[in-house]
C-alpha cells in the first residue's frame, strides 16, 4: 500500500500514517472477526439451551445418589441447560436423598433448569422422592400417579419426644424446599407430619396435586414420549438410565444385602478353617470386603460396623473353643450391629438441621429370617464341622511313611549318591534317596524317613 507524497510533508510522517492504518485495519478486523461468534461465558459454554434427559425407576440409595451425580455432570459438560428427570420410586435414605437434593442445586447455581417428571402412569415420587421433587425448579406429573408420604421411619423403641421432634425437622426441611420454588408448602409440609400424598387427578382420599399447587402442572398424557413432548424435548433425544456401576452401588449399599454377604464371607472362611483349600477363604475375604464396602456407602455408623467385626471374631473363636457357645455369641452380637445399622444411620453433614435418626428405609421381615437362618447355619454348622473333624484326626493315616524305618526293600532303579530313585518297601513302592550309588535289585534297608520320600542304605548280605 502506499500513501500519496502529498498527504507526507516528511518520510517520517509518511511511515507514521502507514502504521496508524495498518493498526486500524487490524482492529477491524479483529472485530469483524469477533463479531461472528456468539459470546461464550464464563464457564466455557456459548449456550445453554439443550436438554438432557434422565430416567430414575428404583429406590433412592447411593446408587441413585452417584446416578444423579452423573446426570448432572454430563448435562453441564454437555452444555445442556435443561435437566428433565423422570422419577418412579417409593422412597428410600435420607443421606441418599440429601446428596440428590445437593447435586440438583448445584446444576441450579450452575444456571440449569431442573424439571421432575413422575411418569409413566402408574408412578409414584413417595417419601425420599418427595425431597427430590420438591427441590425441582419445577415439577411435572401425567395421569394416575401420587407424590407424598414422606414421612421418615423411626426405630423400634424410639421415644415419642424424639420422633415428635424429628419430624418437625424433616417438615421444616420440605417446607423451605417448597417454598423456594413458590409451590404450597403448607400443603407439603403435611406430607411429612401426616404423611399426606397428592394424585394427579383429585379423589375424596387423595387431593390434587396441581389444585392445591404442590406441583406445577399434570400434564395431559399418559406416556413418557407424549410427556417430554409436552415439555418442549426434541425428538429423538436419548433417556439417560443407570449405568452399570450405579447398579452394582445399589446393590453393595443395601444394608440388607450387606450384612447377609458379611455372614456368608464368614461361613466361608470357617468352612476353610476346617477343611482348607484356601479357595473359599479368598472368596469368603472377598465378599467381606465388598459386604464393608456396602456398609460404608450406605453410612452405617462406626458402632454397627464394630460390633459385626467384634460378632464375627467371637464366630472364628468357635475354631479353637469348638463348644459352639463362641459362635452363638458372635452371631448375637452380629445380629445386633446389624440393627444398629438401622438405628444409628450416619448424622447430615451438609444440612445439620436433619436429624441423625433420619431414614426412610427400613429392614424387611425377609431379611430378618435369611439372618437368623444363617446364623444358625453357622452355629449349628460349627459344630458339624468339629464332629466332621474329630472323625477325620481319629482315623488312622493312609499313608503313614514312620513305620516304614527298618523295613528292608530292593531297589527298583538305579540311583546315584544323593540322587534320588525308586524302591519296592513292602508291599509298595517309595520315592527313595541314598548317600550311596545303588543299583536296581540292590537290598536296602529304610533309616530314615522325610515326608513321603524315605531314606534307604544298602543292606548288607
Amino acid at each position: 500500500m502506499q500513501v500519496p507524497q502529498c498527504l507526507c510533508r516528511t518520510n517520517h510522517e509518511c511511515l507514521d500514517a502507514l502504521k496508524s492504518l495498518r493498526l486500524l485495519l487490524v482492529v477491524a478486523l479483529l472485530v469483524a472477526f469477533a463479531g461472528g461468534f456468539a459470546p461464550v461465558h464464563a464457564d466455557g459454554c456459548a449456550s445453554k439451551t439443550g436438554y438432557y434427559v434422565a430416567s430414575l425407576n428404583a429406590n433412592i440409595d447411593p446408587g441413585a445418589a452417584s446416578f444423579m451425580s452423573t446426570t448432572i455432570a454430563n448435562a453441564e459438560a454437555a452444555c445442556d441447560g435443561h435437566i428433565v428427570f423422570i422419577l418412579n420410586t417409593n422412597g428410600g435414605d435420607g443421606g441418599s436423598m440429601e446428596s440428590m437434593v445437593a447435586s440438583i442445586s448445584s446444576y441450579q447455581l450452575w444456571g440449569g433448569n431442573f424439571t421432575t417428571l413422575v411418569a409413566p402412569k402408574g408412578a409414584f415420587a413417595f417419601s425420599a422422592g418427595a425431597y427430590i421433587a420438591e427441590a425441582s425448579t419445577d415439577i411435572y406429573m401425567v395421569n394416575e400417579t401420587v407424590i407424598g408420604s414422606a414421612t421418615p421411619v423411626f426405630p423400634l423403641g424410639t421415644a415419642n419426644t424424639t420422633i415428635t421432634k424429628d419430624i418437625n425437622a424433616f417438615a421444616s426441611y420440605m417446607e423451605a424446599l417448597t417454598a423456594a420454588y413458590g409451590r404450597n408448602s403448607t400443603a407439603t409440609g403435611l406430607m411429612v407430619s401426616q404423611g399426606a400424598s397428592y394424585c394427579a387427578k383429585g379423589t375424596r382420599t387423595c387431593p390434587s396435586a396441581q389444585l392445591l399447587h404442590v406441583v406445577d402442572r399434570v400434564l395431559s398424557t399418559n406416556s413418557i414420549n407424549g410427556s417430554l413432548s409436552a415439555l418442549g424435548v426434541p425428538p429423538n433425544t436419548p433417556i439417560q438410565t443407570p449405568g452399570i456401576s450405579s447398579i452394582l452401588i445399589s446393590i453393595f449399599s443395601d444394608p440388607n444385602v450387606s450384612s447377609l454377604l458379611f455372614l456368608v464371607g464368614i461361613f466361608a472362611i470357617l468352612v476353610d478353617v476346617f477343611h482348607p483349600t484356601l479357595v473359599l477363604s479368598f472368596a469368603g475375604v472377598v465378599v467381606i470386603a465388598l459386604a464393608l464396602f456396602g456398609l460404608g456407602l450406605f453410612g452405617a455408623s462406626p458402632l454397627a460396623i464394630a460390633l459385626m467385626v467384634i460378632g464375627a471374631a467371637f464366630i472364628f473363636l468357635e475354631v479353637k473353643t469348638q463348644h459352639g457357645v463362641s459362635a452363638l455369641i458372635g452371631v448375637t452380637v452380629f445380629i445386633v450391629g446389624f440393627l444398629f445399622i438401622f438405628q444409628f444411620p450416619a448424622a447430615s453433614a451438609s444440612n445439620p438441621s436433619l436429624p441423625a435418626n433420619g431414614t426412610f428405609s427400613s429392614i424387611p421381615s425377609i431379611t430378618y429370617a435369611l439372618i437368623v437362618a444363617l446364623g444358625a447355619a453357622i452355629v449349628i454348622g460349627s459344630l458339624y464341622l468339629r464332629r466332621i473333624r474329630a472323625g477325620l484326626m481319629a482315623r488312622p493315616k493312609v499313608y503313614d511313611s514312620s513305620g516304614t524305618i527298618g523295613k528292608t526293600g530292593e531297589m527298583k532303579t538305579d540311583l546315584a549318591a544323593g540322587g534320588k530313585g525308586d524302591a519296592r518297601i513292602g508291599a509298595e513302592e517309595w520315592s527313595v534317596t541314598s548317600n550311596q550309588d545303588l543299583k536296581r535289585g540292590d537290598p536296602v534297608k529304610v533309616i530314615a524317613v522325610d515326608g513321603l520320600e524315605l531314606k534307604v542304605e544298602k543292606l548288607e548280605k
